[in-house]
């Protein structure tokens, strides 16, 4: 029999303990019906039932503490009495505190899942999941592969270069639905320190994440755009310049060949691509083949501004919930929507 298994079956739950984990299973059942975040805030008001959020385990560490001094005092007056009986009481008081002790793992995982709900309903992000054009007919590591070798700037690392979160959602820009992932880029560099008489001393190991996105159903433009560099990766080394000298520098454009760069870059294209960059850091790139972009930035686009407290009631997890935002994402989706509208 597996020891989770005996541990349930031994457990004793005090009477509040109880309501406790009645409010855990009842927020469990509020999180997987609801359909909108909001339902899952008017599932919490009113809750008109205890609301504790939060295992009362002072009688527990009562009688830890209280089975702990009747062995250490048995043993100091074992000449007064059989030190075995007193190391048997202390004993079965630490039995009976180990039974009726709740750890705060199901409260964790409810308040988790909740966030993760209340993210998904409210950002429409789904998370782990890459879009549905594309992994209907593919493994997810095929997709994760294919994506990284369609854009040159996914192998900054000699070490390790891995798209570590990703979510997929759907954009509008008036017009045209597009698929969207966001992910999160890992790399891993490591180089060679060398001394005075040219021998390796150390190797030194850099670490950095990026944050950016894969947007579809786009036109194959087929050019780069930069404020973080001076040169771009191949395929895109040819330099295309604007009237605008100002704009020329802050914003870099690079493509594969100069004609197509006259027929992709607009005047219009242009101040968007400069709206865009006052903004942000980063690479705008548009498949010359795929009907596809991709951004790669410094912004954590999967930062979530939560305030820090300290959750013991249904009423600070409602209000907890109802203050989680994306804020980094929502300017983004913005910005990028005005790029490609």
């Amino acid at each position: 029999m597996p020891i989770e298994t005996v541990e349930r079956l031994l457990h004793i739950r005090t009477k509040r303990n109880q309501h406790v984990m009645a409010n855990i299973t009842r927020l469990w059942k509020i999180g997987q019906q609801a359909q909108s975040a909001q339902d899952i805030l008017d599932g919490l008001h009113p809750w008109r039932e205890n609301k504790d959020l939060y295992f009362h385990n002072i009688i527990p560490r009562l009688l830890f503490i209280i089975g702990i001094v009747i062995c250490l005092s048995g043993w100091i007056t074992h000449h007064y009495l059989p030190y075995p009986l007193s190391f048997t009481a202390g004993l079965l008081c630490c039995f009976v505190a180990y039974l009726i002790y709740e750890s705060n793992e199901p409260i964790d995982e409810i308040i988790s899942f909740l966030e993760e709900r209340i993210m998904f309903l409210r950002y429409d992000l789904h998370f782990n999941q890459t879009p549905k054009h594309i992994s209907s007919t593919s493994s997810t590591l095929l997709v994760m592969s294919k994506l990284k070798q369609t854009f040159p700037f996914f192998y900054q690392g000699n070490v390790s270069n891995e798209l570590t979160q990703f979510a997929s959602t759907t954009w509008h820009d008036g017009e045209i639905e597009h698929q969207v992932m966001l992910f999160q880029y890992h790399y891993v560099d490591e180089f060679a320190l060398y001394g005075i008489d040219s021998q390796k001393q150390k190797i030194k190991e850099i670490e950095k994440d990026l944050w950016g996105a894969f947007v579809f159903q786009m036109p194959a433009l087929g050019f780069a755009a930069t404020n973080k560099r001076n040169d771009f990766i191949e395929p895109y080394t040819q330099t295309w310049s604007t009237s605008d000298i100002l704009v020329n520098q802050n914003l870099h454009i690079f493509g594969y060949d100069q004609q197509q760069l006259a027929r992709s870059i607009s005047p219009s294209m242009t101040l968007k691509l400069s709206d865009f960059f006052q903004n942000y850091s980063g690479d705008v790139v548009y498949h010359f083949q795929e009907n596809m972009l991709c951004y790669l930035g410094d912004q954590n686009l999967f930062r979530v501004s939560r305030k820090k407290q300290d959750i013991h009631d249904i009423s600070l997890l409602r209000g907890h919930l109802r203050t989680l935002t994306m804020p980094e994402y929502e300017k983004f989706k913005q910005s990028m929507l005005n790029l490609i509208s």
